[in-house]
């Protein structure tokens, strides 16, 4: 059988025509880069700082277990880009992208465009509209793409997500030679919102960067929203929540790491988490995160698990007691009942990780939740 792209021509990867482009970098003004708070101290594309302990601990059945710094993976997944964004105003008519990504292959249930693609969104009134993704060779590290060309020459306000499974070790943005280049039109508020998680809040295994709940609610809210979202390692470890509250002038946190914990993990972790925030934040809004379910609770399996319904429980019930102990901004959503409709199992790829659908009814079902405790 003959390649795709010979029976189909739209599957092939396209050469760039980068003919009459200048290239710029996202770091450097008037550009602006979102979603790497440290980037100004560490000159990286990293979730959380290059200063860190020697060790983590963690809380395995409840007990506390000390491991190297290095043997974390939260430490470990921080050079993946989740949530990183590049935002600006161009007239240009054209995007290219010219990368280098950390590491080649991919997961066998995510797309490559998702885990290791940039798309570009500009708006268009008030609606935000995707044009495409880059398209490349994912045995080689380094690439140079045309995105999308032969747009109207009409300035508009443009973000290009980061991938969300990769590391990125050098980006340029091309536009027209002669484009104009403005800084974007500003956020509704300077302050971020933090969200912390695991694989499903790191974006897996959304078809497309742009498709992570984290960026969603971005372009919903008019707002930065930080990604730290650890796949697999989500686990509430008392030096990753000291990382979290360094984090300057906060809007939000959002706690959604129920998924990468055991029920006596979670009732120890959380509280601590929640107390670690406040010693820096004693009234930034805190929102607790029930777990989006999945298929471990369906009644046709012979053992069903009680751990999302009880890890939900106990979400409930810390923020029932911080309230009585007279602290109001501590909020709850119930994403095990709320987030992705009765037919949650459409919105996920393997009874766990989200779809593009179950990403948008996620993101969907918080909003309201977000903007109440924003207002």
């Amino acid at each position: 059988m003959k390649n795709i792209a010979e029976l189909d021509p739209a599957m092939a990867i396209k050469p760039a025509d980068a003919d009459g482009v200048a290239w710029h970098l996202p770091f450097e003004a008037p550009m602006k880069l979102c979603g790497f708070h440290w980037f100004e101290t560490d000159k990286l594309y990293e979730r959380l700082p290059m200063d860190r302990p020697e060790t983590v601990t963690r809380f395995p059945n409840g007990e506390p277990q000390v491991i190297p710094s290095k043997d974390c993976g939260a430490i470990q997944l921080s050079s993946n880009t989740a949530g990183g964004q590049v935002r600006f105003r161009t007239d240009s008519s054209r995007f290219l992208i010219q990368a280098t990504l950390a590491a080649t292959g991919g997961m066998d249930h995510m797309a490559f465009t998702g885990s290791a693609g940039f798309d570009i969104y500009i708006k268009s009134g008030d609606i935000w509209k995707c044009l495409g993704v880059t398209r490349t060779d994912h045995s080689k590290r380094d690439f140079t793409t045309t995105v999308r060309a032969g747009l109207k020459r009409d300035m508009r306000d443009v973000i290009i997500n980061f991938p969300l499974y990769n590391g990125v070790k050098s980006l340029a943005i091309g536009l027209d030679d002669d484009a104009k280049l403005e800084a974007p039109t500003p956020f509704v508020d300077d302050r971020p919102a933090v969200m912390y998680g695991t694989s499903i809040t790191q974006g897996g295994c959304a078809t497309r960067p742009g498709m992570c709940s984290t960026n969603i609610l971005s372009r919903m809210l008019n707002r930065e929203v930080i990604n730290l979202g650890f796949s697999g390692n989500g686990r509430g470890e008392p030096e990753i929540a000291a990382m979290l509250a360094d984090i300057k002038n906060p809007s939000l946190y959002m706690l959604d790491y129920c998924w990468n914990t055991v029920i006596k993990e979670f009732a120890v972790t959380l509280p601590n988490v929640i107390d670690i925030i406040r010693a820096k934040h004693p009234t930034t809004p805190i929102l607790l995160v029930a777990p989006t379910p999945g298929v471990e609770i369906f009644e046709e399996l012979e053992n069903p698990s009680p751990r999302l319904s009880t890890q939900t429980l106990i979400m409930l019930e810390e923020t029932q007691k911080r309230n009585q102990n007279g602290d109001a901004n501590v909020f709850f959503f119930n994403g095990f009942t709320e987030s992705v409709g009765e037919d949650f199992w459409e919105g996920m790829v393997d009874g766990c990780h989200m779809t593009d659908l179950g990403f948008l009814r996620f993101s969907e079902a918080i909003l309201p939740h977000i903007k109440q405790i924003l207002k």
